[in-house]
């Protein structure tokens, strides 16, 4: 099973180039171009009319340019150039498309941004969705994409993004851009960080069995929210409960 080659790098800075599209102190923290296959799957039909300019051509070769098939000969000829015209025209307006086309994971939005003449941006607040599935077809094994369904509150329900390479890489961005989006908005960074870095105590001070049940509660509630992580919540309680 063969993976795809990394998109190139970006040579500009993102957050310059899409400036116009973001909001006050928003951060772009991914930029992902789709898979190559976007593009193939785009223009399938031009790519079916080109070919059969190139098949018209060859039949264009065996017939005679005189005679009673002349005609035949200048009518395959004008087929074949305006396949062929249409062809490239359609291919190469896919091409753009897919070359402008970028999906970028912000601070606080998911936005997927393009166009060629007329540019267009469609953007999915963080705060709308409510879960995210990626599958892998088998076609996108093979060359290296997957699909992400983003889940939303909206009533647009569901956002769908197809061929996108490192598909499960890219979840994993979002769900850390919603996490932080979540602390910031919340107040919860602040206390991420008091839960992180308590406040110091005597080596041998005790608590009460009633003071580290309610503490551990209060832990607990930190976890649920995602405002600490388990591993945290563990290394707390434990600490709390060598105090008893």
């Amino acid at each position: 099973m063969s993976e795809t080659s990394p998109a190139p790098a970006e040579t500009e800075d993102p957050n310059e180039r899409f400036a116009s599209l973001l909001a006050s102190e928003e951060r772009i923290l991914v930029v992902r171009q789709r898979h190559w296959a976007t593009f193939i799957n785009a223009a399938r039909w031009f790519v079916l009319v080109l070919g059969a300019g190139v098949l018209v051509g060859l039949l264009r070769e065996g017939v005679p340019s005189g005679g009673i098939l002349g005609w035949l000969h200048s009518s395959l000829g004008w087929g074949f150039g305006v396949l062929v015209l249409i062809g490239l025209l359609g291919v190469g307006w896919y091409y753009l498309e897919w070359r402008r086309e970028r999906y970028l994971v912000t601070t606080r939005r998911v936005i997927e941004a393009g166009g060629i003449i007329s540019t267009f941006s469609r953007d999915t607040s963080l705060q709308m969705i409510t879960d995210m599935l990626v599958s892998h077809p088998w076609l996108g094994r093979i060359l290296g994409y997957g699909q992400i369904d983003l889940l939303t509150a909206s009533e647009a329900g569901t956002n769908r993004i197809r061929f996108l390479p490192r598909a499960d890489e890219f979840k994993r961005s979002l769900l850390d851009a919603r996490h932080e989006y979540e602390l910031e908005v919340g107040g919860g960074k602040a206390a991420h960080e008091a839960a992180a870095t308590p406040a110091p105590a005597p080596a041998d001070a005790k608590l009460s069995g009633e003071e580290v049940d309610s503490s551990i509660t209060h832990l607990a509630g930190l976890r649920d929210r995602g405002l600490i992580t388990p591993e945290e919540f563990e290394q707390k309680k434990q600490e709390l409960l060598d105090r008893l």
